[in-house]
């Protein structure tokens, strides 16, 4: 994949949403960022933002005849990766398994989980893929 620039946690949320619903519209991204907010944000903003996420390369727009739609350019496996491996090496010195020992500890996995996660690691110890 080629290098992409980081992203900030208002633009991760919107890539969230794009590759949920992707190909989406301003008008329909507006109305999810602003579901949950006490303080909406402006369809201004949301452009700003993103134009901003066109240019460092993780977003493509597509110019309909009345409508603009807007899709990830990179498949969201690979891009959550990316973030994931900023995050783990930001917070966490590179190590995977200080990263999944913070989630266990702090309570930030549910007992099933935690169960999916044994199984995950017993497959992959088998040779299986994800």
């Amino acid at each position: 994949m080629k290098s992409l620039p980081p992203l900030s946690p208002a633009e991760q949320a919107l890539m969230d949403l794009v590759w949920q619903r992707q190909p989406v519209s301003v008008a329909a991204l507006l109305d999810l960022v602003n579901a949950d907010r006490d303080e909406p944000i402006t369809r201004n903003t949301l452009q700003t933002q993103l134009t901003r996420l066109e240019a460092k390369g993780w977003l493509l727009r597509d110019e309909g005849e009345r409508i603009r739609l807007y899709r990830a350019a990179v498949q969201a496996k690979k891009g959550r990766g990316k973030i994931l491996s900023e995050l783990k090496q930001r917070l966490f010195s590179g190590s995977g398994l200080s990263l999944v020992r913070c989630l266990v500890e702090e309570g930030g996995l549910s007992d099933q989980e935690i169960k999916d996660l044994k199984a995950l690691i017993a497959n992959h110890k088998k040779g299986g893929k994800p």
